[in-house]
């Protein structure tokens, strides 16, 4: 409870952050409230999510219960239905879920939630990575001009990023991985095995992470770039990675950072144990490849002794 006690009193305190993240989430910019384990009666039971966030703007009111899950814990479809129930009963705006798991696509859920029975009430996911890029980018990029909300925010981002926290790094790529690169290696991998579908699923949620921290470092809002197809519709993207895995025993995603030449591609390649890392970009329009070669020469530093130019007719 000392993550969400954290961070919903942050969320309330810090108001550039607090609209940060509820913004996406559709609340108005208003007066945010924050409170902690509000019973709620459902069912003869007493329920109690992990936190209620309401923001107040003039007349209107917006609403939203928290559920929150630290470490490995992960988020249960049981659980966050109860929420949507209550939610929906009480006439509540959204139920916003908080956990480890990142998934592939911004906006997505980690859970597949049946979205008949959550009808009126809009949920949504934040990693706490995600949380902490957020949190990171108004500090430090953006600026919060009032110092004591500036140092709230600090010491919010340094709790969140103490091992401690609950609020974990991206660590390993689970528990299927191994089993995948030894049927790779056997050459016996198959669509239908379940950890195949686990692997690819952990590899874009590796991608995402990889963003995130790099949208930190930079200062800069990095997304993963997807095809429309794949942007509406997760499992399409999951299957892309799964036939890409089988049939050719790799992995890719692509980055797009701002301000740069293009966009990077990140490829994994199981059977030759590889990761390849690339960029496409314009050479200066001389037409003499040799030109062309001492051209890149001087976009380089001169002491990479280790860097080969191929060149490929």
């Amino acid at each position: 409870m000392r993550a969400t006690s954290a961070l919903l009193a942050v969320l309330g305190a810090v108001q550039d952050f607090g609209r940060a993240v509820l913004k996406p989430c559709g609340a108005p910019a208003g007066r945010i409230s924050t409170f902690i384990e509000v019973p709620f009666r459902k069912d003869k039971q007493t329920v109690r999510p992990d936190g209620l966030i309401r923001v107040e703007r003039g007349k209107r009111e917006w609403t939203a219960l928290v559920e929150v899950k630290t470490g490995n814990n992960e988020l249960r479809e049981d659980q966050v239905q109860s929420y949507i129930e209550v939610a929906r009963e009480n006439s509540f705006d959204a139920v916003i879920t908080i956990s480890n798991e990142i998934p592939p696509v911004l906006g997505a859920h980690p859970l597949a939630l049946d979205k008949r029975k959550s009808k009126g009430v809009e949920v949504y996911h934040f990693s706490w990575v995600r949380l902490v890029s957020i949190a990171v980018m108004e500090r430090e990029v953006r600026g919060i001009e009032d110092p004591d909300q500036s140092w709230i925010l600090g010491e919010l981002i340094r709790y969140m990023e103490h091992e401690n926290s609950g609020a974990l790094e991206f660590s390993d790529m689970g528990a299927a991985w191994t089993t995948v690169r030894e049927s790779i290696r056997k050459g016996v991998i198959r669509k239908s095995d379940d950890e195949v579908q686990e692997v690819a699923i952990k590899f874009d949620a590796l991608v995402r992470y990889i963003c995130l921290k790099l949208g930190q470092r930079l200062g800069a809002e990095v997304l993963p770039k997807l095809s429309r197809k794949h942007q509406n519709n997760p499992h399409e993207r999951t299957a892309s990675l799964v036939n890409s895995l089988v049939e050719e025993s790799c992995l890719s995603g692509v980055l797009r950072i701002p301000d740069t030449v293009g966009d990077l591609v990140v490829r994994c390649d199981l059977r030759a144990h590889q990761i390849q890392i690339a960029v496409t970009l314009e050479s200066s329009g001389h037409a003499r490849t040799e030109t062309r070669v001492r051209w890149l020469m001087r976009q380089l530093p001169g002491d990479l002794e280790d860097v080969v130019i191929e060149a490929f007719a």
